[in-house]
């Protein structure tokens, strides 16, 4: 089916914002020793701080073995940390080191690149409507054959329920 004008454009500029920026995330992904992907999951465990590492993978949807992988990749960049649970000792935490730390702290230094000036440098009407567009673009999961489901499209993913228990993850 062909696109519209206003699809083609609307495309087009997306494109070019995502050449603008994606520089910058590889820059810091590279300066790190780490993939975007792994940098996507640093940005997870530093919003949830110190959790059980099959938490940590449920957040970012991954399974066991996978998340098994990717803590022992950002291990081994010295940027996370496996820890005991003081409470259970079957249970094996996850955390930011002060190096994870660090990387993240850098990485906040983008408000000071040229693209998140031009971006605040829109008035405030505009800088909502982008974030919303955006929030609502994020929100909304294709699904596994690649179209974007009808009965949802558009609108934000309910909030998940608050872990419970989560089961002992055995340490190693």
């Amino acid at each position: 089916m062909p696109l519209s004008a206003i699809q083609r454009r609307t495309l087009r500029a997306f494109l070019r914002a995502i050449a603008v920026v994606e520089p910058l995330q590889r820059e810091f992904a590279a300066s790190q020793g780490i993939s975007l992907g792994d940098l996507y999951a640093i940005r997870v465990l530093a919003r949830l701080g110190e959790v059980p590492v099959s938490r940590y993978g449920a957040e970012l949807g991954l399974a066991r073995s996978t998340i098994t992988n990717v803590v022992d990749r950002l291990e081994r960049a010295a940027l996370v940390a496996r820890v005991a649970s003081p409470g259970d000792r079957r249970v094996t935490l996850v955390r930011l080191t002060e190096t994870g730390r660090e990387a993240m702290e850098a990485r906040a230094r983008f408000a000071e690149s040229d693209v998140a000036r031009r971006l605040l440098a829109l008035d405030e009407a505009d800088q909502v409507a982008l974030a919303e567009i955006l929030e609502r673009i994020l929100a909304t999961r294709p699904e596994p054959d690649g179209a974007m489901p009808s009965d949802t499209a558009g609108e934000p993913e309910p909030e998940p329920e608050p872990a419970v228990a989560a089961e002992p993850e055995v340490a190693r």
